[in-house]
């Protein structure tokens, strides 16, 4: 499938600093790497769920409405030890553009999410033990099609304020991969 416009936007508008939040988190080789890539996911997750609980959904999204990891997230964390991180709040979204830019970067990751189950895999995280939420991003194969209709969709469609929502989350999640590498650090430590 070729990218609509408005995909090749969000694309064109966020690909630098996406291909900057893939460097920091890097592969999930090690159960370390694993865990931080968690911790940091987590972050992201809880704080866009709870901003997106908040708002009232634009007739053109229909009954379409984004897959939801953070519980899965939270059982996962506990399989491994670790206990759910503070979470930041989110602004919420002004706007049908804003809460497209951010579904850009949350559904978006079930696209690498096909990559991640396999890595996490190798490290003995499976659908019932600490990969959860990866398999369910996986399970919903047609997530990301039915986003990119309720996106081409919009009757509305701010490309300036849906990048900058996507830049404000891929800079959250890099601030949260920051965050648990020091909460990684005094674990260690402490």
């Amino acid at each position: 499938m070729s990218p609509s416009p408005r995909r090749f936007c969000l694309r064109q508008g966020t690909w630098a600093t996406h291909q900057e939040l893939d460097a920091l988190i890097g592969p999930l080789n090690t159960q370390a790497a694993y865990k931080r890539y968690l911790l940091a996911v987590y972050t992201l997750r809880k704080s866009f769920e709870s901003a997106v609980n908040e708002v009232i959904w634009p007739e053109h999204f229909a009954t379409w409405r984004p897959t939801m990891l953070a519980a899965a997230m939270e059982q996962d964390l506990a399989d491994l030890g670790l206990a759910a991180p503070p979470v930041q709040p989110l602004p919420l979204f002004s706007n049908a553009s804003s809460l497209l830019g951010a579904l850009y970067v949350t559904e978006g990751a079930s696209l690498g999410a096909r990559l991640l189950v396999r890595q996490a895999a190798s490290l003995g995280m499976t659908a019932n033990f600490g990969a959860r939420h990866l398999t369910q991003q996986v399970a919903e194969n047609e997530q990301w099609t039915h986003f990119l209709t309720v996106l081409d969709q919009a009757p509305e469609f701010d490309g300036t304020l849906a990048i900058e929502t996507a830049l404000s989350l891929f800079s959250y999640a890099m601030a949260a991969v920051h965050r648990a590498d020091a909460a990684l650090e005094v674990q260690k430590h402490g």
